[in-house]
Protein backbone atom coordinates (compact mmCIF):
# COMPACT_ATOMS: atom_id res chain seq x y z
CA UNK A 1 0.00 0.00 0.00
CA UNK A 2 1.65 3.77 -0.61
CA UNK A 3 0.03 6.78 -0.11
CA UNK A 4 0.81 10.17 -1.31
CA UNK A 5 -0.28 13.83 -2.32
CA UNK A 6 -1.18 15.08 -4.86
CA UNK A 7 -0.92 19.03 -4.85
CA UNK A 8 -0.41 19.56 -8.87
CA UNK A 9 -3.79 18.79 -9.47
CA UNK A 10 -4.92 23.20 -8.95
CA UNK A 11 -3.00 22.29 -5.62
CA UNK A 12 -5.58 20.67 -3.82
CA UNK A 13 -4.68 18.91 -0.48
CA UNK A 14 -5.41 15.06 -1.83
CA UNK A 15 -4.16 12.10 -0.94
CA UNK A 16 -4.12 8.64 -3.01
CA UNK A 17 -4.28 5.51 -1.52
CA UNK A 18 -2.39 2.72 -3.83
CA UNK A 19 -2.31 -0.97 -3.51
CA UNK A 20 -0.16 -3.32 -5.89
CA UNK A 21 -1.68 -6.69 -6.44
CA UNK A 22 -0.15 -9.36 -8.74
CA UNK A 23 -2.90 -8.54 -10.56
CA UNK A 24 -1.43 -4.76 -11.37
CA UNK A 25 -2.11 -1.51 -9.35
CA UNK A 26 -4.84 0.25 -8.04
CA UNK A 27 -5.50 2.99 -5.97
CA UNK A 28 -8.49 5.89 -5.54
CA UNK A 29 -7.58 9.78 -4.36
CA UNK A 30 -9.29 11.27 -0.98
CA UNK A 31 -10.06 15.13 -0.62
CA UNK A 32 -8.79 16.20 2.76
CA UNK A 33 -12.71 16.09 4.01
CA UNK A 34 -12.56 12.18 2.99
CA UNK A 35 -9.36 11.59 4.83
CA UNK A 36 -10.66 13.33 7.95
CA UNK A 37 -13.36 10.44 8.02
CA UNK A 38 -11.20 8.38 8.13
CA UNK A 39 -9.15 9.51 10.96
CA UNK A 40 -12.39 9.23 12.75
CA UNK A 41 -13.52 5.70 11.85
CA UNK A 42 -9.89 3.73 11.44
CA UNK A 43 -9.58 2.56 15.39
CA UNK A 44 -13.30 1.44 15.21
CA UNK A 45 -12.77 -0.29 11.41
CA UNK A 46 -9.55 -1.99 13.36
CA UNK A 47 -12.03 -3.07 16.13
CA UNK A 48 -13.83 -5.28 13.78
CA UNK A 49 -11.10 -6.47 11.80
CA UNK A 50 -9.77 -7.87 15.02
CA UNK A 51 -12.45 -9.77 15.78
CA UNK A 52 -11.97 -11.47 12.29
CA UNK A 53 -12.02 -15.46 12.43
CA UNK A 54 -14.68 -15.51 14.75
CA UNK A 55 -17.97 -17.89 13.86
CA UNK A 56 -19.81 -14.35 12.92
CA UNK A 57 -17.97 -12.33 9.85
CA UNK A 58 -17.90 -8.36 11.33
CA UNK A 59 -19.09 -6.16 9.07
CA UNK A 60 -18.47 -2.11 9.35
CA UNK A 61 -19.62 0.43 7.26
CA UNK A 62 -19.52 4.47 7.30
CA UNK A 63 -20.34 6.59 4.38
CA UNK A 64 -19.32 10.52 3.76
CA UNK A 65 -20.84 11.73 0.83
CA UNK A 66 -19.21 9.52 -2.10
CA UNK A 67 -16.51 7.96 0.50
CA UNK A 68 -17.33 4.63 1.76
CA UNK A 69 -15.36 2.43 3.67
CA UNK A 70 -16.83 -1.30 4.81
CA UNK A 71 -15.78 -4.84 5.36
CA UNK A 72 -18.37 -6.61 2.59
CA UNK A 73 -20.08 -9.82 3.68
CA UNK A 74 -19.36 -11.91 0.84
CA UNK A 75 -15.21 -11.19 1.45
CA UNK A 76 -14.45 -11.48 5.02
CA UNK A 77 -10.60 -10.52 6.53
CA UNK A 78 -11.27 -7.26 3.61
CA UNK A 79 -12.20 -3.75 3.46
CA UNK A 80 -12.77 -1.79 0.95
CA UNK A 81 -12.06 2.02 0.33
CA UNK A 82 -14.52 3.30 -1.76
CA UNK A 83 -14.67 6.98 -3.55
CA UNK A 84 -17.14 6.91 -5.89
CA UNK A 85 -17.27 3.51 -7.93
CA UNK A 86 -13.76 3.25 -7.28
CA UNK A 87 -12.20 1.21 -4.66
CA UNK A 88 -9.15 -0.57 -3.20
CA UNK A 89 -9.70 -3.57 -1.14
CA UNK A 90 -7.19 -3.75 1.89
CA UNK A 91 -6.54 -7.18 4.08
CA UNK A 92 -6.32 -6.73 7.89
CA UNK A 93 -2.22 -6.50 7.40
CA UNK A 94 -3.11 -3.09 5.19
CA UNK A 95 -5.59 -2.28 7.32
CA UNK A 96 -3.16 -2.35 10.73
CA UNK A 97 -0.33 -0.68 8.43
CA UNK A 98 -2.59 1.98 7.50
CA UNK A 99 -3.68 2.52 11.01
CA UNK A 100 -0.19 2.86 12.58
CA UNK A 101 1.04 5.00 10.25
CA UNK A 102 -2.11 7.17 9.55
CA UNK A 103 -1.44 9.95 12.11
CA UNK A 104 1.57 10.77 9.92
CA UNK A 105 -0.54 11.15 6.79
CA UNK A 106 -3.03 13.11 8.91
CA UNK A 107 -0.69 15.75 9.98
CA UNK A 108 1.38 16.20 6.77
CA UNK A 109 -2.29 17.13 4.85
CA UNK A 110 -3.77 19.47 8.21
CA UNK A 111 0.01 21.26 7.36
CA UNK A 112 -0.45 21.78 3.87
CA UNK A 113 -3.77 22.81 4.26
CA UNK A 114 -2.71 25.78 6.44
CA UNK A 115 0.31 26.15 4.53
CA UNK A 116 -1.87 26.94 1.30
CA UNK A 117 -3.38 30.19 1.64
CA UNK A 118 0.21 31.30 1.09
CA UNK A 119 1.14 28.20 -1.53
CA UNK A 120 -1.74 29.81 -3.64
CA UNK A 121 -0.55 33.49 -3.27
CA UNK A 122 2.77 32.65 -4.12
CA UNK A 123 1.62 30.32 -6.79
CA UNK A 124 -0.59 33.23 -8.71
CA UNK A 125 1.84 36.14 -8.40
CA UNK A 126 3.60 35.13 -11.52
CA UNK A 127 0.47 34.38 -13.53
CA UNK A 128 -0.96 37.54 -12.74
CA UNK A 129 2.49 39.53 -13.07
CA UNK A 130 2.19 42.19 -16.15
CA UNK A 131 6.09 43.45 -15.26
CA UNK A 132 8.52 42.10 -17.57
CA UNK A 133 12.21 42.12 -16.88
CA UNK A 134 14.80 42.53 -20.24
CA UNK A 135 17.70 40.31 -19.34
CA UNK A 136 20.97 42.12 -19.68
CA UNK A 137 22.97 41.74 -23.28
CA UNK A 138 25.77 39.96 -21.38
CA UNK A 139 23.77 37.52 -18.93
CA UNK A 140 24.51 34.10 -20.23
CA UNK A 141 21.29 31.60 -20.18
CA UNK A 142 21.72 28.13 -18.94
Amino acid sequence: MSVGFYPARDYLPLVEFGVMRSCGSKAVIHTDEQVYTLVQCLPAIADVMCKEGKDETPVFKRESGNFRLGTPKRHPGLTRLYVGSEYISLTSLDLHYLAQKFNIVHQQLRDYVLASPDLLSYVTMPLTSVVYVEPMPNEVHT
